[in-house]
């Protein structure tokens, strides 16, 4: 965990100081939050000012504050003119003091999953630190790397991109060791304009590896051979085809906690990350039968009231859901897949909906109850029943009401459509049964 006085963090950030060079172990960003020993970061953004919270940090134990301008409070304050880019130099320079190996994990789909198995495996045999949940942007990737212990061997940091340039920038942080690509598909195409500027964008990961790092490529993707030529470093591929370095044939005998095929493809992503650390195949098996899925994907949550609930809502886009619906496809019971609306689609939202009713009828899933907007294209394709709504109670009285209709639930939709609240309505029902 990041540690210096203030006069340090002052000459790296070229800040000014006023108060004294106290020492501070730890950054936060959240006021509510325990500060205690920390220095108090105040990011702003469209709705809230940092600086705001400056008292209430303090309050929790701060020690001092990194602000824009100074504020009227008799307290330790590094001011900086944009405080998210002071943030950023200060993990770049911590990152570096540590000398530990950095792992970068990017991809449209399955990356907290991969980040999740890689963390696991590490840890058998070595000291590993990683991005807590999905802190995987350009706040939380620094908030990262100021949580690097200094006497870890491996980080293992997640890499989303809202637009066209974060990845490059995410990756100006740190000197990476290991890079990976999970997938892409067209999940927020509407923020990139096209599917083209999301296979350059994810690809950008790669580009700073030097010639004794590692690329690790889905070798099934499209896109594998241009990624190859886009950087110099030792590459290792994953996949279900035979030609790649770690097929998934080769991690079949691993009990995974997930199920899924796309999950055995995760699984063999994160192998390949920790063969490029010379990790045993040992630990690689140990590892990834102990890891512990990430809340809200693919998880079953058991029987309520006599079915079974899996826990997709996290998110959803169009290769997520299709992998979804094969999960929920094994199922030896009726099936049911409870949909929200994909988000950030752009102009193909409405077809590539409706692509997902007709998948679901061809996985003979039984039911589909759908809400939102575009997802009633998503009805519309799958049966001449639709079973629409316009908010999670009317959905939620719905199926209860049908419950011994349902078998086995699989909850999926974006994040903008809450339906942890309807997986949490679910579960209640059976405390109220």
């Amino acid at each position: 965990m990041i540690g210096m006085n203030l006069h340090q963090a002052s000459s790296i950030t070229g800040g000014t100081l006023i108060g004294k060079p106290l020492l501070f172990r730890g950054i936060c960003t959240d006021s509510r939050k325990d500060c205690s020993g920390r220095l108090f970061v105040a990011l702003s953004g469209e709705n809230f000012n940092g600086e705001d919270y400056c008292q209430q940090a303090i309050d929790n134990g701060a020690i001092g504050v990194l602000v824009s301008h100074s504020i009227d409070l008799n307290i330790p304050q590094l001011i900086c003119e944009n405080t998210l880019t002071a943030l950023s130099v200060l993990a770049k320079n911590w990152a570096k003091q540590c000398k530990t190996k950095i792992i970068a994990i990017t991809g449209s789909n399955g990356k907290t999953t991969v980040k999740n198995m890689v963390h696991s495996i590490l840890s058998i045999s070595n000291q590993c630190s990683s991005t807590i949940g999905n802190l995987n942007n350009e706040v939380g990737v620094p908030l990262t790397l100021c949580n690097i212990n200094t006497n870890d061997n491996f980080a293992v940091i997640e890499m989303g991109a809202a637009k066209l340039g974060d990845i490059s920038w995410l990756v100006s942080l740190v000197s990476i060791h290991t890079a990976a690509i999970t997938n892409v598909s067209a999940a927020h195409i509407g923020r990139f304009g096209s599917f083209e500027n999301i296979v350059s964008e994810k690809g950008q990961i790669i580009t700073t590896l030097g010639e004794n790092d590692f690329a690790i490529l889905p070798i099934d993707d499209d896109h594998y051979a241009m990624w190859k030529v886009k950087t110099i470093s030792k590459i290792l591929s994953f996949g279900e085809s035979l030609q790649s370095d770690i097929t998934t044939d080769s991690i079949k005998h691993i009990q995974l906690p997930v199920a899924g095929k796309h999950n055995q493809i995760n699984a063999a992503c994160a192998a390949a990350i920790a063969q490029s650390c010379d990790i045993s195949v040992a630990d690689i098996k140990q590892g990834l039968e102990v890891f512990i899925p990430e809340s809200g994907r693919l998880e079953n949550l058991g029987k309520i009231n006599g079915n079974t609930i899996i826990n997709d809502s996290y998110n959803a886009n169009p290769q997520s859901v299709k992998a979804a619906i094969d999960v929920l496809a094994e199922a030896d019971t009726k099936t049911t897949l409870i949909l929200g609306d994909m988000a950030e689609l752009g102009e193909n939202s409405k077809q590539l909906h409706k692509e997902i009713g007709i998948y679901a009828s061809e996985k003979n899933i039984t039911n589909l109850f759908t809400i939102g907007e575009d997802s009633k294209n998503t009805s519309l394709a799958f049966s001449n029943k639709i079973n629409h709504y316009d908010n999670i109670d009317s959905l939620k009285n719905q199926l209860i009401e049908s419950w011994n209709q349902l078998g086995t639930l699989l909850i999926k939709g974006s994040r903008s459509m809450h339906l942890e609240q309807l997986v949490e309505g679910l579960v209640n029902s059976e405390k109220a049964a």
